[in-house]
């Protein structure tokens, strides 16, 4: 699997994830994220998790990840002009746990995870490392990923990706042109938000199948974009949510995109949310993972009993 495929399989995976999100809330999300971690889990799992996981990642084979998610983190490291990192870190049991000898090259080679050993009977000093170290990597945007309740002497494994971008547009926005105008939460229902606006060239589309608009904003660098999918109609975020879960292929569409001016009009916003993966990834066909028995991750580790957490 190459590069362009595996993006396929991510873009499709990020689809399904989003569309069973909480839609009554703005909501940010990094399925990315999730799909580090559930590749690293795939190569170490078994039947009847192995098949859930790989069905739900769209990918048919474990060298498929190996290959296809080593180039990927490298060029995702390449990106010019843009400041993004991508971070896993394994924790581990203190005494004679360890990955399964496979897995742990594995999680080196193919994803530059990093290892430590971790008291978790101390479950509070135990949660403070693990955030610092998130901390560190997202420079400080993401705090308490981990609660210390969630820890305890029965705690084997977390394992922890974190993603941090930073760019700069290509074309700024002027602060003196930005201003407040009502924004639609309902047909019915506004509030008023600080809009930024500009009038530019911009790649721009409209998406019959999706019933709305497309827009692309580059970073500095050009090699690294944003892509804004607004709804023709207020209320409208639902459908095209749903036919990108289906299977649209949106990325297609970017082909047709075209140059052209646009007066653009974007609320300046901050977001913050809890997504809880317990809840979400069995919606996706990834069930077994949360058993205690029976689930496939007892070749994981080289003692199978205990919890693995992921975040």
């Amino acid at each position: 699997m190459d590069v362009k495929t595996l993006s396929s399989s991510i873009f499709n995976f990020s689809a399904k994830f989003c569309n069973e999100l909480d839609k009554s809330k703005s909501v940010v999300s990094s399925p990315l994220s999730a799909e580090f971690l559930l590749a690293l889990l795939t190569l170490g799992s078994e039947d009847p998790a192995h098949s859930e996981l790989l069905t739900s990642l769209g990918i048919s084979a474990d060298d498929q990840i190996r290959s296809s998610f080593k180039s990927l983190s490298q060029n995702l490291l390449s990106i010019k002009g843009v400041t993004l990192n991508v971070a896993n870190k394994v924790y581990i049991k203190e005494g004679d746990y360890d990955l399964n000898e496979d897995l742990k090259k594995d999680a080196v080679s193919v994803f530059n995870a990093a290892f430590e050993k971790v008291d978790f009977r101390q479950n509070a000093a135990a949660a403070n490392l693990i955030n610092k170290w998130v901390e560190n990597q997202t420079n400080n945007k993401i705090k308490d990923l981990i609660s210390a309740d969630s820890l305890n002497d029965d705690t084997r494994l977390v394992l922890v990706n974190a993603i941090y971008f930073k760019g700069t547009w290509k074309k700024q926005f002027d602060p003196a042109n930005t201003m407040d105008q009502p924004f639609f939460i309902t047909s019915s229902e506004t509030v008023d938000v600080p809009m930024m606006y500009k009038e530019d060239n911009y790649y721009y589309g409209e998406s019959r199948s999706l019933n709305a608009q497309l827009l692309r904003l580059d970073y500095v660098g050009k090699e690294a974009s944003m892509l804004i999918v607004l709804p023709n109609e207020v209320e409208g975020l639902n459908g095209v949510l749903s036919k990108l879960a289906e299977g649209h292929d949106l990325l297609k569409e970017l082909d047709d995109m075209h140059n052209i001016k646009v007066q653009v009009t974007i609320p300046k916003f901050k977001i913050e949310t809890e997504i809880d993966l317990a809840e979400l990834l069995p919606k996706l066909g990834i069930k077994s993972i949360f058993n205690q028995s029976n689930n496939g991750l007892t070749k994981i580790l080289n003692k199978p009993e205990g919890f693995i957490l992921f975040y």
